[in-house]
């Protein structure tokens, strides 16, 4: 009986979306179904206690991902795209309770975590720079909505790759401060929301990378100068490439 649940979340998750895609009043209903089915999931596979850490540690990803697909995909116009996420979505929350199933091999939690927790941030800071853009919200407040988000992406990413010590809620904190700064600063580019999405993500990569390493006990000066010269070819694509608002 738990292994159907497996194919049923995901599967009933993307029904969900696709409700909410040809009637628009439906999205916060389907979205917190969409969520508590998650949740269930998540507990009938892992047998994890609702009331302990680890079945919130493993609800994180699932979850944020849904979640801030479901809001970007709002601000899509192109139907097609917003098909091909519900499906991402479908297939990420498919393998990713399978693995839990599995056994949490934790080689694929990291790959998911750092893949799909990339996309993750990628849809909440568009989502956070078009509702600035076009609903005319407050950008310091959205970007102190974005701290929420950031703090549980890294903090579930330093639980699915094992770091622990003494420093890693200081480097939580401080990356969730770094982010928020960041956010709001680069809102005042003069590019659309997709483009000011992707830089921020970019900066969440080069970020989280560095303090990943430095955790590990593994920056190097060759590994600090390959992600320079890679944040310095990101934001180059994007600068020639994105069209300005």
């Amino acid at each position: 009986m738990t292994y159907i649940f497996i194919f049923i979340a995901p599967l009933l998750n993307f029904l969900l979306f696709e409700s909410f895609f040809f009637k628009a009043g439906l999205f916060y209903a389907a979205l917190a179904v969409s969520d508590i089915l998650l949740l269930i999931a998540v507990r009938q596979i892992s047998g994890r206690r609702i009331t302990s850490l680890e079945f919130w540690n493993f609800s994180i990803f699932p979850v944020l991902f849904s979640t801030a697909l479901a809001a970007y995909s709002l601000f899509v116009v192109n139907q097609l795209i917003t098909q091909i996420l519900f499906a991402v979505s479908l297939c990420f929350n498919y393998l990713y309770l399978k693995n839990i199933y599995r056994g949490e091999r934790h080689e694929f939690l990291e790959s998911i975590s750092s893949f799909g927790n990339l996309l993750t941030m990628f849809f909440s800071f568009s989502v956070i720079y078009g509702m600035a853009s076009f609903l005319g919200w407050p950008i310091w407040i959205l970007s102190l909505g974005s701290t929420g988000a950031a703090l549980l992406v890294v903090y579930q990413i330093f639980w699915a790759i094992r770091i622990r010590n003494a420093n890693t809620l200081a480097f939580i904190m401080l990356i969730g401060l770094l982010l928020t700064q960041l956010v709001w600063a680069i809102y005042f580019l003069p590019f659309n929301f997709n483009a000011l999405g992707l830089i921020a993500t970019v900066c969440y990569y080069l970020i989280i990378g560095l303090v990943k390493l430095s955790l590990a006990e593994k920056l190097t000066s060759r590994s600090l100068k390959f992600y320079l010269a890679l944040g310095i070819l990101f934001f180059a694509l994007i600068f020639l490439t994105a069209k300005w608002a």
